[in-house]
């Protein structure tokens, strides 16, 4: 089936078409993005009886017409991106029969054309500051799982030597852990530095069980001994890199071979065997000396990273790459969009300030909703987001930031208008309902109406709209550009065309905090910044009425589409709500900087 079919006027009876058999035009190509400097356009013509074609031209210029079929190679305008092609076919009989496509075009100067889902780099950004750090405290340590038993488990020495040697050994002690070590509680305090992040990890009430085996002069004594610590403080330097074999995660190591352990409140007691009979026990104390320096050493030796460099990661480590495993971005941002953003870290920075984060990005959507374009490009307008500072633009200080940048937000926004985003209808004016007469009252030429009819003005893009790279207009966030916008105003009962045409518009662009979650807000066009082009006109309304109509119309309807779209709702961070502080620019991105608040 020819895409784009378009019928010219054969009768109108009570302001309603009646097709017969008659001259039409339909044109191939909708939504083509190219990176070809030139582009064929083509189609078919029929030529309804007793009627002749004079012509068919592309752009004003002669098609190559073979029977019913036509073809045209036009050139494209890689400064205007959005190509406007006009398709005209002339008949004998005098009428004309126009149609209108866009070809949207990168010539890798001013913008490039990139195949749908293209994975761009370093185009999503987050920063997470420090002030954010006591926020998050409570919530890594529920993401955060301290096994206990890789730290010391059974059978761990915290001793094993000869205490004492003449010519043989006369006293060997060795004590090693019968248990996996307990806790009652457990906290995660973190502090960025500059290269590196430190964590402080208390454990509180740790409980320990030791078999105590020794050997006086060959006699074997075993003994039951408990040792308790009301804190131990395990205080490590981390490094945060992407994972190299699933960069989608972060690698953390332990910066030296082992953290620093400090126990306070250390008690000990022997509570079965031998050596709890006074005389001997006082005997083995001596022996095994300074339980907290053991158990501190055995701590360390296990807490340490086993390979340096390699690929064993010391067991804190371990648990904070646990944590930071379910502190991801790109699901719950993509959630919120009704998107599917796949992302990878590509780097990590540490400063004193936070930390922040770079990943490649690519947002898709599941499909064209009904009516919506099937996109086969977007346009690359600026890939790299840049990092983020620890203030945002305005200086005013965050908890946590996510942005994108200007390709990968038009990679956004070619999603949603797949999703159907743009798809509006618009059935009322100023809070009344929209009918002819109200339409040509805009003008004060509503007194041509002998008899009124309901109307509905739908409007279906054909292309995505996108941001480019420079500031909006009237002090917008951006300035957005949308091509090849129809609209189609309709009377719904019968079902018949009143007129259709497409507009191409640049307008301001805003992001909002609406009703709980992110809006759009567009802006009105400047009458220089807005055109038309009439694609359909059967009630034989003269063209500068029609334009005059919808340079009135335009602000009511910018307003009903403003209306119509959607707000997202904000993703959470960790179980916890983003409360927006500043939405704003970073280079020809855009980030939300946001504080955390406890989810309700």
């Amino acid at each position: 089936m020819r895409i784009g079919h378009r019928w010219g006027r054969c009768a109108l009876v009570v302001a309603v078409l009646v097709l017969a058999a008659c001259n039409g035009l339909t044109v191939d190509q909708r939504g083509v993005y190219t990176t070809s400097p030139t582009q064929e356009i083509t189609g078919t013509v029929n030529v309804g009886e007793g009627d002749s074609l004079t012509s068919v031209t592309v752009n004003g210029v002669p098609a190559t017409v073979d029977g019913a079929d036509w073809s045209a190679d036009i050139p494209l305008d890689g400064a205007a991106i959005f190509n406007e092609v006009i398709v005209a076919a002339t008949f004998g009989t005098g009428q004309v029969i126009t149609e209108r496509r866009t070809v949207v075009y990168g010539d890798g100067q001013t913008a490039r054309v990139l195949p749908e889902g293209q994975v761009l780099d370093r185009s999503v950004g987050l920063r997470i500051n420090d002030s954010s750090f006591t926020k998050l405290g409570p919530v890594i340590k529920d993401l955060t799982t301290i096994d206990l038993g890789a730290v010391a488990p059974p059978g761990t020495p915290l001793i094993d030597e000869c205490m004492t040697q003449v010519i043989v050994c006369t006293l060997y002690v060795r004590a090693s852990t019968s248990a996996a070590p307990t806790i009652s509680d457990f906290d995660v305090a973190l502090d960025s530095l500059s290269g590196n992040a430190q964590a402080l990890v208390n454990l509180r009430d740790l409980h320990l069980d030791i078999d105590v085996n020794a050997r006086v002069l060959g006699i074997p004594t075993n003994c039951d001994l408990v040792i308790d610590a009301d804190r131990v403080t395990i205080d490590g330097r981390y490094t945060l890199r992407p994972e190299p074999t699933n960069p989608q995660l972060l690698d953390v190591n332990l910066v030296g071979t082992s953290p620093t352990v400090t126990l306070t409140g250390v008690s000990h007691d022997f509570v079965g065997g031998i050596c709890s009979v006074p005389l001997l026990e006082q005997i083995v104390n001596l022996v095994l000396g300074d339980i907290q320096t053991l158990m501190r050493d055995g701590l360390v030796a296990q807490l340490g990273d086993p390979d340096g460099t390699g690929p064993g990661d010391s067991p804190v480590a371990d648990a904070i790459e646990g944590a930071l495993a379910e502190v991801h971005v790109a699901g719950p941002i993509g959630d919120a969009l009704g998107l599917t953003l796949a992302s990878t870290h590509q780097d990590v920075t540490i400063d004193p300030q936070g930390l922040g984060f770079r990943a490649s990005g690519s947002f898709t959507s599941s499909g064209p909703a009904p009516e919506a374009p099937d996109l086969t490009g977007t346009v690359g307008w600026g890939d790299d987001l840049g990092a983020i500072g620890a203030t945002t633009p305005t200086g005013a200080g965050f908890d946590v930031a996510v942005g994108a940048s200007a390709s990968s937000f038009n990679q956004l926004l070619a999603g949603e208008t797949e999703r159907g985003l743009l798809n509006v209808d618009v059935t009322e004016i100023d809070g009344q309902p929209l009918t002819l007469k109200s339409l040509l009252d805009l003008i004060g030429a509503g007194g041509i109406v002998t008899q009124d009819m309901p109307l509905v003005i739908q409007l279906r893009p054909e292309v995505a709209p996108v941001v480019t790279t420079s500031p909006g207009p009237g002090g917008a966030l951006g300035e957005l550009k949308m091509s090849g916008y129809r609209v189609t105003v309709k009377s719904p009962n019968p079902e018949a065309v009143m007129m259709e045409l497409v507009i191409d518009f640049t307008t301001g662009v805003d992001l909002a905090y609406v009703n709980g979650g992110l809006g759009f807000q567009l802006g009105a066009p400047a009458a220089d910044a807005f055109s038309t082009v009439i694609t359909q006109n059967p009630l034989n309304i003269p063209p500068a009425l029609i334009e005059q109509v919808f340079e009135e119309l335009s602000p009511r309807v910018f307003a009903s589409v403003q209306d119509a779209l959607p707000s997202f709702p904000l993703p959470q961070f960790v179980g916890l709500n983003l409360s927006p502080v500043e939405i704003n620019r970073l280079g020809t991105g855009f980030v939300l900087y946001a504080n955390l608040v406890t989810a309700p």
